[in-house]
């Protein structure tokens, strides 16, 4: 990272939106074989950030995409089938191998033993050649036909996704999203405050990029407001002006969000200036 600091566990959230450079991800790694408190908080926070999705505005799909798709599919599942039916009905036009006919004069002339000689082997060649291509044949058609059949199980599946993909996650919704704002002039941060409800309680995500720089000790803390009495929601660190934070918290009417350049990251009330804020708005 470019701040001064070591490895530690408020390096979760940039970790797991991918803020972490490579040197700083593999330190991270192996910080979290060894502390429990991450791994569980990482565990916690994936499961909230994969609904984060749902906090954009929804867009249409491509006019008949989904038929163009479906319609692909259908149509490598024909190709199948009809090769299938190709070879069949090659099998069934194949001209059976022509089986010797021995005059029954010349039989008579002939030797007994030199006729048996010659159309024992004959008639072994002919038959054993007919059974490998049969089997042959056979193998193909088996072969085509599972293809055929993991093909429309691939179909179903298919189907299966895009339906589920129309479909919120049952148990968890996003209550609000709020944009976070420069508080101060000659600043180009912004940010994005998420709150999201599950079965667990609210949580708070927080993103924001393009932050002053940080020296020393100084570190950027985030607050909840209720009638103006800030409520402390952690702190977080930045890595090329980006940083983000994660707070799990009792379901409370807030009326706004600020993130404050602090000093040092001890503070339990707002000490430096606001940076960004937002209104919070109920959901």
């Amino acid at each position: 990272m470019n701040n001064q600091h070591s490895v530690s566990c408020e390096d979760v959230e940039m970790y797991l939106l991918g803020g972490l450079d490579e040197e700083d991800k593999l330190a991270f790694e192996a910080h979290l074989l060894g502390c429990k408190e991450c791994r569980l908080k990482l565990e916690e926070l994936s499961e909230v950030v994969g609904i984060m999705p749902l906090t954009a505005q929804p867009v249409q799909p491509l006019s008949g995409m989904k038929a163009r798709i479906l319609a692909a599919v259908a149509e490598a599942d024909q190709a199948k089938v009809e090769a299938m039916s190709n070879t069949e009905a090659s099998l069934q036009s194949q001209p059976t191998p022509a089986v010797p006919v021995i005059d029954s004069a010349s039989a008579q002339i002939t030797d007994k033993k030199k006729t048996k000689s010659w159309t024992t082997p004959a008639f072994a060649a002919a038959a054993a050649a007919l059974m490998i291509v049969s089997a042959a044949l056979y193998q193909k058609v088996d072969h085509l036909n599972n293809e055929s059949d993991k093909l429309a199980v691939q179909v179903q599946e298919l189907q299966q996704q895009l339906a589920a993909a129309e479909q919120p996650p049952n148990g968890i919704q996003v209550n609000s999203v709020v944009a976070l704002t420069p508080a101060i002039p000659d600043i180009v941060a912004q940010g994005l405050a998420t709150i999201v409800i599950d079965a667990k309680g609210m949580h708070l995500i927080v993103q924001a990029e393009n932050l002053p720089k940080l020296t020393n000790d100084e570190a950027f803390q985030v607050w909840l407001l209720k009638e103006g009495k800030p409520v402390n929601a952690g702190t977080f660190l930045t890595n090329d002006g980006t940083g983000a934070l994660y707070y799990t918290f009792a379901p409370d009417q807030y009326d706004q969000i600020a993130i404050t350049h602090e000093p040092d990251a001890n503070g339990s009330q707002p000490r430096g200036e606001i940076v960004l804020a937002g209104k919070l708005i109920s959901g």
